[in-house]
């Protein structure tokens, strides 16, 4: 199973490789999935542990809970999360708090996954060229935040072992 998870990342680690390096919308906004995919992953597997609770309804364990749901419960124990990360192949990215910069990607990222076409009854949709760029920053936002929730599991997890 371990496998299989890593072949899921690795190639999840070239579609947003190849998204940066093009730049073209339909990149942009698989690799806005795929961000969002990391994201919950990582997310999911903490809260399985610290508030499982929020996984199980009427008895029964749910088949989805929304990302947003747990970056909400997360915030509940990081109400303030400041994180960095290095690398060799990209900049320094870094969050002051990084559930409240969550919060708000998820909110560009429901505005680029269902705001292409989708608009209110009688108002038009965004420009092709503004969504694009739009789509551009969510993508890069997004990617910039997988490495960050990925560091603040490792983390996590760290601790974890610690306490065994």
């Amino acid at each position: 199973m371990k496998n299989l998870k890593y072949e899921s990342y690795k190639e999840a680690n070239n579609l947003l490789n190849d998204a940066r390096e093009n730049n073209d919308l339909p990149r942009c906004i698989a690799a806005i999935a795929v961000c969002e995919s990391i994201i919950a992953d990582r997310l999911q597997s903490y809260l399985k542990f610290k508030a499982p609770e929020i996984f199980i309804e009427k008895g029964k364990e749910k088949k989805f809970v929304t990302t947003g749901k747990m970056v909400t419960e997360c915030l509940k124990h990081f109400s303030e999360l400041k994180i960095d990360v290095n690398s060799k192949k990209f900049d320094k990215v870094e969050s002051i708090n990084l559930f409240k910069d969550l919060q708000l990607w998820l909110s560009s990222r429901n505005e680029i996954c269902h705001g292409f076409v989708k608009s209110k009854p009688g108002s038009p949709t965004k420009e092709i060229s503004a969504f694009h760029k739009a789509a551009i920053q969510a993508a890069e936002e997004g990617f910039k935040l997988t490495k960050l929730v990925s560091k603040w599991h490792k983390q996590q997890l760290q601790i974890t072992n610690k306490k065994k």
